[in-house]
């Protein structure tokens, strides 16, 4: 299965964005502290291994927290008394989303509509394969998008590395932004720039914070 099928967009974004930032900041500040490669490489393949793995656990336990929520929602439903009161524990779950757009007669067919094919969320506290496989992506794209920063100490010394990986760094944050940009409806050249920036700011934010 590819990570299209297991990631929405979003989380792909997400994912990477992570994990290029995480690495731009240990690369930046190990480089400050020892000036080692062997350091910074050492630090940076650790820090992927690690958050890959956390952010894989955090994935799966957002899937079950999710289906926990709405298994209680649906009991809920089906347990309230009242004329209209099912439906109306429907249109509470559907404010904050898309369909606030709509209006109140559209709104209240589509609460109509879920309310007919609600079912019982079985095995809402269990990890599906669906899970672990997009906790395994996830981590694995933490893991993949940090790589290529720590490739110019493999092959070079001191500031030239340190410089190399900044580039790439930079290349790989305004790529996202592009590509987030076409993906919402945005200029994409000044959603990469956008991005590129932020994740500057962030990244110097956190080598001032010791991170």
């Amino acid at each position: 299965m590819k990570f299209r099928s297991l990631l929405s967009p979003s989380d792909r974004h997400s994912e990477i964005l992570f994990g290029l930032i995480m690495v731009l900041a240990i690369t930046g500040t190990v480089g400050l502290e020892t000036g080692s490669r062997i350091a910074i490489i050492s630090a940076g393949i650790g820090a992927c291994i690690a958050w890959g793995i956390v952010d894989g656990i955090i994935y799966v336990y957002s899937n079950l927290l999710e289906r926990g929520r709405i298994a209680l929602s649906v009991q809920e439903t089906s347990t309230c008394t009242g004329e209209g009161c099912d439906l109306m524990k429907v249109k509470e779950e559907l404010q904050g989303t898309i369909v606030d757009t709509l209006g109140e007669r559209e709104r209240h067919e589509v609460a109509q509509h879920i309310l007919i094919r609600l079912k019982p969320v079985e095995n809402h506290t269990r990890a599906t394969r669906e899970d672990i496989l997009g906790g395994i992506a996830a981590g694995t794209l933490v893991f993949v998008s940090g790589i290529p920063l720590l490739l110019p100490f493999m092959f070079l010394d001191g500031v030239w590395a340190l410089r190399l990986s900044r580039i790439i760094g930079l290349v790989m944050l305004f790529a996202i932004g592009y590509r987030w940009g076409g993906y919402v409806g945005r200029n994409k050249f000044r959603t990469g720039v956008i991005m590129m920036s932020v994740g500057i700011s962030i990244t110097a934010v956190v080598i001032a914070l010791g991170g």
